[in-house]
């Protein structure tokens, strides 16, 4: 997989990213393969965001690994859409980032 600097910062990243929009409807199991394929073909960037199956992609994806996995993983995550709309308020945005599942945290 090649590989390049995201924008102008140091970090290395996979020219492709997993999206875990729809992790929500699969298993552990199914998630860690996912997950296990992915790293094997040198994606370790995944991408997640609050609203993504209403939170439950990141709490599969995080039930599907474990702490040492963690360490090979560059995970993003992002906030401000809603169910029907968009809220980039700075009381959300501390709220999306601070607040949550112990999945979101992991994030």
């Amino acid at each position: 997989m090649q590989r390049m600097n995201l924008g102008t910062s140091e970090l290395n990243v996979p020219q492709v990213g997993l999206g875990c929009m729809r992790m929500s409807g699969l298993s552990t199991k199914e998630a860690r393969a996912m997950i296990d394929k992915s790293l094997d073909l040198g994606i370790d960037f995944f991408d997640h965001a609050d609203i993504y199956g209403k939170g439950e992609s990141e709490e599969v994806f995080a039930n599907a690994i474990e702490p040492s996995l963690r360490e090979k993983m560059i995970l993003q995550s992002k906030c401000g859409i809603r169910d029907g709309f968009f809220d980039f308020s700075k009381e959300h945005i501390i709220s999306s980032v601070e607040g949550g599942t112990d999945a979101r945290r992991m994030v």
